[in-house]
């Protein structure tokens, strides 16, 4: 399976709507803001983001960040899974 294979169907688990993985480049303006939010005082939680009414949520595994847009949140075992996505395309 190639990444786009392996996006493509990570994106059909319970409750994804979309899932992408971000670019470095997006990745430092992610990074910057979470910064941001930091020095303001909101603390160094998750970083969560709406479009619309629909969360999209940022899940880290080393150098890969997946952006993914959720119907509310995640089913169980879901987060889990997307963290071995992630782990298995940093190896790719």
């Amino acid at each position: 399976m190639n990444k786009e294979e392996i996006l493509q169907r990570a994106g059909s688990l319970p409750g994804i709507r979309e899932i992408a993985r971000v670019s470095e480049e997006d990745a430092a303006t992610v990074n910057a803001l979470k910064k941001v939010i930091s020095n303001l005082g909101f603390g160094d939680g998750p970083l969560k983001l709406y479009s619309g009414s629909s969360p999209i949520v940022f899940i880290r595994e080393g150098n890969i960040i997946l952006a993914i847009q959720t119907e509310g949140g995640f089913a169980p075992g879901v987060r889990e899974t997307l963290m071995i996505v992630a782990r298995e395309l940093a190896k790719a």
